[in-house]
């Protein structure tokens, strides 16, 4: 998995920008707030804990930092033109929704899902990797070569084959990086053939599943909504550009400890969220393992997962430690506030947003510190964006760095991994299916 790019923190992040909410904690240090654990984080009968939003900055920020003219920062904001594909493009997304499977009695064809055992080797290789999973004949996940292997294919065949997987090609598919240039061996168990059937588009679909009762009625509304998030992303990414643009007007002196301390722990629970430490915490919970040895460990497994050295991550630190000392310094020389009241509304508020049961297990499975200095950074860029110098211009017009186009590539590719993520889900939509098989099997014996 790639670093920089985390899509769900990335998107609460956002949605934290177009806040006026926040978080934190009861603890104080001279400059930071104290760290808390995640049971100290809400009360035994699952409400939020008191909070100071405000313990949480540092104080006398202005020993730490000089900060230059922050008015009139020059920044430009992209807008996107909605277009009659956008709009389709979502209502297919829509129709997505409603897709129904039926296990088939016959040969795969395309635009059918079939469901199989793969086992995977690349050749001159005697490791071999074997999942259940499936595929939809058209999509060309794994290119349209492998595709075409399973057309033709019925329940309980077994079909080997071989693919070559070019890097010019593989740029487009999701194969695993290890299979890039090199030819990999398949063997595929199939264990069922699904036939797709997705509803026709018309006025009696958009009256019978929306709050609509025509076509156009629908159409126009989707329109509607596509351009209110585009100018949220747009809004977001403006704000994101003016906390670059005020820090190349600053100058860091010193970082205190206890802000650098707290920025390492926070930057090691955000990776946490993503990794697979189920091994690690029940070695350290059988005292196999020291805490020391434990978080050596985890360490180790992100920087290995994200592909990062030691000194970019302690890089990322500074950088977010230098963030949060501009950010104290706004709020510290503007009398900005995020109240307790702010930060309950907030967290109550994502909390349904995200499909929580409750706002204690939404702010247990966040870094809160994360929620509250998000809140005041949006505090902060909204007064900047109230005094900055804003040109407006099409995305069309947009010019990247060879900086940027890789960070877009990354995001790409981390849109991938969080698929992957999703796998529970997926799983989830398996498992009925193969109970429509056995029912299928069952009807058929009777």
């Amino acid at each position: 998995m790639k670093r920089k790019s985390f899509l769900i923190l990335m998107g609460l992040t956002a949605a934290l920008m177009l806040s006026a909410c926040g978080n934190g904690s009861s603890e104080t240090t001279e400059t930071e707030a104290p760290a808390e654990t995640e049971t100290e984080a809400a009360t035994e009968e699952g409400e939020l804990a008191a909070i100071t939003p405000s313990d949480y900055l540092v104080e006398n920020a202005s020993e730490y930092i000089t900060v230059g003219n922050l008015d009139g920062l020059e920044v430009t904001q992209y807008t996107y033109t909605i277009t009659d594909e956008d709009v389709q493009e979502e209502i297919d997304s829509e129709l997505d929704m409603y897709i129904e499977e039926t296990v088939v009695d016959r040969a795969a064809e395309y635009g059918d899902t079939v469901y199989l055992t793969l086992i995977s080797s690349v050749e001159g290789s005697d490791d071999a990797d074997s999942e259940e999973t499936y595929f939809y004949l058209g999509d060309a996940d794994y290119g349209e070569e492998f595709d075409e292997a399973l057309i033709g294919a019925s329940a309980a065949d077994v079909i080997k084959f071989s693919i070559t997987f070019d890097a010019a090609d593989a740029e487009e598919m999701l194969i695993d990086d290890t299979w890039v240039g090199q030819t990999v061996d398949f063997e595929a168990y199939i264990d069922s053939i699904c036939e797709v059937s997705t509803p026709e588009y018309d006025d009696d679909f958009v009256a019978e599943n929306t709050d609509y009762s025509t076509m156009e009625e629908y159409e126009e509304a989707v329109r509607e909504e596509l351009v209110a998030e585009y100018e949220e992303y747009t809004y977001a990414d403006v704000l994101e550009e003016l906390i670059t643009a005020a820090l190349a007007e600053c100058e860091v002196s010193e970082i205190p400890d206890d802000l650098y301390d707290a920025c390492y722990e926070e930057n090691i629970e955000s990776y946490v969220f993503f990794l697979d430490t189920d091994e690690e915490d029940e070695e350290l919970e059988a005292q196999e393992i020291t805490q020391e040895e434990y978080e050596e460990k985890i360490l180790e497994k992100l920087y290995e997962d994200f592909e990062m050295t030691q000194e970019e991550f302690e890089e990322e630190v500074e950088d977010m430690a230098e963030r949060r000392l501009l950010v104290s310094y706004i709020c510290e020389e503007n009398d900005i506030e995020v109240t307790e009241e702010d930060y309950v509304a907030y967290v109550e508020e994502y909390a349904e947003y995200y499909g929580y049961d409750s706002a204690a297990d939404f702010e247990a499975d966040m870094v809160r510190s994360y929620l509250v200095w998000s809140l005041y950074e949006s505090q902060a860029t909204e007064l900047l964006y109230s005094t900055a110098n804003i040109t407006t211009a099409s995305y069309d017009e947009m010019v990247l760095t060879d900086e940027e186009a890789e960070d877009l590539d990354d995001e790409a590719f981390d849109e991938e991994d969080l698929e992957e993520m999703d796998a529970e889900d997926e799983s989830a939509e398996e498992e009925s299916i193969e109970e429509d098989t056995e029912a299928a099997d069952e009807d058929e014996t009777e």
